[in-house]
């Protein structure tokens, strides 16, 4: 049932909270309380498959668990790629309002370090990190020349599995085969370091903690280049691509817990 109403503003908002005062409404902080909970439950059943995880390479969700606990929620956060921004969806921490930057909504690409960049000019005093897929960060990476011109203390980290891994699983769906998606493996800190910033390469996850921080630390833009596993970027639980193909093709039916490539 719908009623218009035709009033001045002020007068018909005033009227109405007359109306409502009385009513007993719920508990905002109840209510957010018991959504963090659940939205903690998630990530914890999102994750048990890949904490027992005993393969070798870098799981990129783990790698993200780490990025997320040394830049902590009041960090500024730039997501960018494919499944890369889906796994950062999943993963990293809550943040401040205004404070999680993501391509997920909009599809495209190469924004992430743009991004970072125009964060850290209008919150210079706060963290600012750029989680990024490889093939996304070849947009834009000579913006990160921008960053050391300007001095600005941002973080990329990147996400080196050598493939437009999402477009992988759209290619065999479509055509049985793959063609262009390798790229081979880029040492994309030494491209940062010859763009005048900061550089580190990781290969194992135990490097990734130290690594960080010493880019955290750092007092100009630096790139952590993540050496992450290929296999282990294309699978991706069910619960998470539902949130993909919700914003592109509208809400879908309830996951199952199956785990699925994308």
């Amino acid at each position: 049932m719908e009623l218009g109403i035709v009033g001045d503003v002020r007068d018909a908002l005033e009227r109405l909270v007359e109306r409502l005062s009385p009513r007993t409404l719920p508990s905002v902080a109840d209510d957010l309380a018991r959504y963090r909970a659940l939205d903690e439950q998630q990530l914890l059943e999102q994750a048990g498959p890949l904490l027992d995880r005993k393969g070798p390479g870098i799981h990129p969700a783990l790698a993200l668990g780490v990025v997320g606990a040394v830049f902590g929620s009041d960090a500024f956060y730039t997501v960018d790629g494919g499944s890369t921004a889906l796994w950062a969806y999943a993963v990293l921490p809550p943040t401040q309002p205004s404070s999680y930057h993501s391509i997920l909504e909009l599809g495209m690409l190469g924004t992430g370090i743009p991004s970072a960049i125009g964060s850290k000019l209008g919150a210079p005093e706060r963290d600012v990190v750029c989680v990024t897929g490889d093939g996304a960060a070849g947009f834009n990476i000579m913006e990160m020349q921008t960053a050391a011109r300007e001095r600005l203390a941002i973080t990329t980290v990147v996400m080196a599995e050598g493939s437009w891994t999402l477009e992988e699983v759209n290619e065999l769906d479509l055509y049985g085969q793959t063609f262009g998606t390798d790229q081979g493996d880029i040492r994309w800190d030494i491209v940062a370091q010859g763009l005048g910033c900061h550089g580190e390469f990781v290969e194992r996850m135990e490097d990734l903690e130290p690594a960080l921080r010493r880019a955290k630390d750092h007092a100009r833009p630096s790139l952590v280049c993540v050496r992450s596993d290929h296999e282990a970027n294309l699978s991706i639980p069910t619960a998470i691509t539902s949130r993909f193909f919700e914003v592109y093709s509208g809400p879908n039916e309830p996951a199952d817990e199956t785990t699925t490539p994308l």
